[in-house]
This record gives structure tokens, C-alpha cells and sequence, in this order.
């Protein structure tokens, strides 16, 4: 009976609330569209800083849209983009101690997380060990995400790496990658988010994490035809010399990273590019261009990238009308690849990405042409692209407000920022991520996580949602720990009152009208026992369509 009475009053109610919100799909950013219409054109300043906290951070913690308010929104904007002015120290010293990996180079990552067989074949506790291994220098890159996403100072940083982290994917399930991942994320990904783009697309086409993601590191020139002669002689013969066993050996040219280097990092799908701009051909002369860009053991066991003149092909190419006389080894590769980083087809295609990820699912095309331009002008200068958008009045449209839906990762990091949980041990919920659909670093797909609403709002994968947002109001959320006290301050008020200061603290820009009735209706039936009341409330609205807006 006890047990039945825990779930009516944490589970089936609000569960049920949400549910019904979830039935009207597509209609959660609807209706939040439509009861703008009666909203002044103009947003109130709380709602700025609401805005701005939203997009530019994974939400407000407790306080502080009062603290930027007082400050100045375009000042807290200024501070976030000179992220290596924020003290962040603290934080980095715990990812160093908790997540050591985090500060290895490769080749120290496999040596301490990839201990070798002594044994032919490896005993089982070998194998057993080695997988041990693997499985936590992942753990680690997962975990260090997601603490930094939530305790980090430099939280436009953090928002920013997010958005590459999916522009740029790896897979750390693939192969090797297990091992790579973590220096991609700190090297690639982190070290240019205020970067040159050119320069964060050179550093990812380099790295080995990218280069064994995508099957470059196997793709090597084709035989040319006598060499194939050769080859189809010894076999007629069946004798054969070391070199020619070689030969036949090689895996031949591999297109994968070549067409997503075009269709994802660069110009977009062709179909969608309304510049056009490359064809099929074009993607397998860029993959000729790049046979040889692999990865190797260096000095001291260090794994690094390798131009193998052997297996490059070194034949005359023409791609986008540029003719290379294929003599140029790496020098070949490395001009295209800027080429493609200071195109015009890119500044559009990343432009319009960015536009989205911090505007609005469809921004408009002065915008995106606008940021386009300074994208242009400053040879990919993300710091100055990110501005472009920041302080444009697009920004702040009242149509461009709350006008986006959280993706699993926003929406979870946002609810233990919004509560001021601290976040002890990330484990459950990276596994609460994978039920939502978001694998941290685990999506097979090269195209990353979409941001876009459609992705996500499916109600079967919600209700992991709803859950998450009831077990960390409820203080069950294992790894999640609210403040102790965080309930003491209003559980002497009225039902209404404790309603109201809920709201103000978790949607500081405002609730909606459906969500507020919802919620009228539920402190007419818990109104005596004020502990469960207000843990329902802050669950309810953390679980609300509202809450799910950014």
C-alpha cells in the first residue's frame, strides 16, 4: 500500500499531465507560438537575460538571471566569449583527478587503457581486463562532458563544443576510437571553438579519431594498370613475389570520409546547396587526393597522423574545375581542404547550422546570408560568426524566443542547473541519455545529433524525460544530490504562493497558460502535505512542455 501511494503521489499524476501534452506533438511549440500573439512585440528585459541564459548556456542556475540582469546581458555575453578569462580552474582540476585520460596524450591513452595480451591466444582475464579498460576511458570522456556541461563557468564554451561535437562526429564504439576520442574532444573540439573554422577542419580531417571513424586511414591509390597486369599474371601462374602479395593486399580508395568532408563539414548535401557546387566525382577525386592520410605509431609509441607517400595516389586530378598534378604529396590534400574551409557554399552551409542552433529551427535568410558574409570577411573567425548571431536583432525577436525544443543532453544538464543539483557521479545519467536517444559520443550516424524539434518529439522516448525531471525533484535521481535545503524556504507558504515561487525560480521568463492550469489543478489535491506538493510542482514544471523550450 505504501508502495502504491509513493507512485500516485511522485509518478501517475504528473506522468499522466505530461502525457497528455505529449498527444498534441508538433503542437508543444504551437501553442507556445500562438499565445505569443497576445505577448508585446518586444521582450522584457528578464526575458532577454531568460533568452540569453537558455541559448548561450545549458539554462540559469538558481539566481542567476537576477545576477546577469543586474550585470547586463550583452556584458555576460562579452565575458563568455573570452572563455580563458573565466575562472573555470576548480572544475578542470576535478576532470584531471576524476578523468585522467582526459589529459593523455593517444598514445598515453593506450598504454594505461589498453594493456597488452601476454599471452597467444589472451587468457580470459586478459580479455576480460583489456575490455574493463576500454569501457572506462569511454566512461570518462562521457562523464567529463556531461560535468562539464553542468558545473562549467565558461558555459557558452560548453554549448559551443556541443554544437562541433555533433558537426564533427566520431563514434568512440568504432575500433580504436574507444582510445582517440577523448584527445579529439580536447584537441580538435575544444582547443578551436573560438578557432578558426578552417583551422577545427584541419586539426578533425588529421586526427586519428576522424581518419579510423570514416575509413580514410584504410583508403590507399588503386593499382595502376600494370601493376593490375602484373597481379592477374601471377595469379593465372599462382606465383607471386612479396611485393606483389603486398600489393594485392591494399584495400583500394575509400570515398567515406571524402563525401562527408562535402555533404556534412563543409558545402551540405548537394540537393539542399542551392549553389551546387560538386558531384559525385568531384568527392572521388578529393578521395584520391587524400589516399595516404593515415595513422601511425610515432616516437615513443605515440599515435599520430602519417602521410604515406606509398599509398598515395599520386595521378593528375580535377576537382571543382582545379586541376592538381598529383606530385604534390600532402601539399594536395592540405589546399583542398582549405579551399573547401573558405568557400562560399561552407560560409551558407555553417551559417545557417549556427543560425539554427542558436536562432531558430527555420532563421531567416537575412540572417543566415548576413552571418554568411562576416564568415566570409573573416576568413571563419567562429569568434566573430558567433557574434554576427549574438547581437543581431534576430536574436531577439519575440518569434526566435523559446522557440526551440531541448535536445535529451540540453534538457537534462538544464534541469540539475535549474534545481542547483550537483551532479556527483554523471553514470545514470549518461545511462538516462541513452534512453532518451542520446548516446554521449555513441551516435553511429557521421551526421551527429539533430537539434532541430522534429528529432525529438517522439512521446516514447519522452516519458524518459518525465522521469528524469520527477526522480530529481523527488531527490531520486542516483548521482543527482538537490541542496539539502532547497525545499525549506517555501513549504511554509500557501500552495498558490509555493506555486508561484517554484515558477519564478525554475522558468524565470514565465510559464505558459496550460502549464499553470495543470498545475492549479494539482495544488487542489496535495494542498496539506506541502513536502510532496512542492516536489510535485518543481517535478511537473521541470517535466513541462515550457521547460522543454529553449
Amino acid at each position: 500500500m505504501l508502495r502504491m501511494n509513493r507512485i500516485l503521489l511522485y509518478g501517475v499524476p504528473a506522468i499522466l499531465t505530461v502525457l497528455a501534452f505529449s498527444l498534441i506533438g508538433r503542437g508543444v511549440l504551437q501553442a507556445q507560438e500562438d499565445e505569443t500573439l497576445a505577448l508585446p512585440k518586444e521582450l522584457s528585459q528578464r526575458e532577454v537575460t531568460f533568452h540569453v541564459l537558455n541559448r548561450l548556456a545549458f539554462g540559469p542556475q538558481p539566481g542567476q538571471v537576477d545576477e546577469v540582469l543586474r550585470k547586463g546581458w550583452q556584458l555576460w555575453i562579452m565575458e563568455q566569449l573570452e572563455p580563458d578569462q573565466i575562472d573555470d580552474g576548480k572544475l578542470e582540476a576535478e576532470i584531471r583527478k576524476r578523468f585522467p585520460s582526459m589529459r593523455m596524450s593517444m598514445g598515453e591513452v593506450l598504454q594505461e587503457y589498453r594493456p597488452r595480451y601476454k599471452n597467444r591466444p589472451p587468457s580470459r582475464q586478459e580479455q576480460r581486463l583489456r575490455n574493463q579498460m576500454r569501457g572506462k576511458v569511454r566512461n570518462e570522456l562521457r562523464y567529463a562532458v556531461l560535468l562539464r556541461a553542468v558545473k562549467s563557468r565558461r558555459q557558452f564554451q560548453e554549448v559551443m563544443v556541443e554544437f562541433w561535437r555533433n558537426h564533427f562526429n566520431v563514434d568512440q564504439s568504432k575500433d580504436q576510437v574507444s582510445y582517440l576520442a577523448n584527445h579529439y574532444e580536447e584537441h580538435v573540439l575544444r582547443k578551436h571553438v573560438f578557432g578558426r573554422f578552417g583551422d577545427m577542419l584541419m586539426a578533425s580531417a588529421k586526427h586519428p579519431a576522424m581518419l579510423i571513424y570514416l575509413d580514410n586511414s584504410l583508403s590507399q591509390r588503386p593499382p595502376t594498370k600494370q601493376e593490375q597486369k602484373a597481379m592477374d599474371q601471377a595469379k593465372k601462374k599462382g606465383k607471386s613475389s612479396p611485393y606483389l602479395k603486398k600489393l594485392s593486399r591494399q584495400r583500394g580508395l575509400n570515398e567515406n570520409y571524402a563525401r562527408e568532408l562535402f555533404e556534412l563539414h563543409t558545402f551540405g548535401v548537394a540537393q539542399e546547396n542551392r549553389s551546387g557546387g560538386y558531384t559525385q566525382k568531384d568527392i572521388v577525386e578529393l578521395a584520391r587526393a587524400l589516399t595516404g592520410w593515415t595513422v601511425t605509431y610515432g616516437q615513443n609509441a605515440d599515435y599520430g597522423f602519417q602521410f604515406s607517400k606509398k599509398v598515395h595516389d599520386d595521378r593528375p586530378k580535377k576537382i571543382m574545375g582545379r586541376r592538381f598534378s598529383g606530385r604534390d604529396g600532402i601539399r594536395e590534400g592540405e589546399v583542398l581542404i582549405q579551399g573547401l574551409a573558405n568557400h562560399r557554399n561552407t560560409a551558407l552551409f555553417i551559417s545557417k547550422k549556427l543560425c539554427k542552433y542558436l536562432v531558430n529551427d527555420r532563421p531567416s535568410e537575412e540572417l543566415v546570408q548576413n552571418v554568411a558574409k562576416v564568415f566570409l570577411k573573416s576568413k571563419g573567425d567562429l569568434k566573430k560568426v558567433y557574434s554576427a548571431i549574438l547581437f543581431s536583432p534576430d536574436f531577439l525577436k519575440r518569434e526566435n524566443f523559446r522557440a526551440k525544443f531541448k535536445t535529451p543532453f540540453e534538457f537534462a544538464v538544464s534541469a540539475m542547473r535549474a534545481t542547483g543539483a550537483d551532479l556527483v557521479d554523471p553514470k545514470d545519467t549518461d545511462k538516462m541519455l541513452g534512453s532518451m536517444g542520446q548516446k554521449i559520443y555513441q551516435c553511429d550516424d557521421p551526421t551527429g545529433y539533430y537539434d532541430v524539434a522534429e528529432a525529438w518529439l517522439d512521446p516514447g522516448v519522452l516519458v524518459h524525460r518525465w522521469t528524469f525531471a520527477l526522480t530529481v525533484a523527488g531527490g531520486r535521481a542516483r548521482g543527482v544530490v538537490m541542496p539539502r535545503d532547497y525545499y525549506l524556504p517555501i513549504l511554509g507558504l500557501q500552495p498558490k504562493a509555493m506555486k508561484a515561487r517554484l515558477i519564478d525560480t525554475i522558468l524565470p521568463g514565465g510559464v505558459d497558460l496550460r502549464t499553470d492550469r495543470v498545475l492549479e489543478q494539482a495544488i487542489q489535491v496535495d494542498a496539506k502535505n506541502r513536502r510532496a506538493l512542492a516536489s510535485k510542482i518543481l517535478g511537473m514544471l521541470l517535466g513541462s512542455p515550457t521547460f522543454q523550450q529553449q
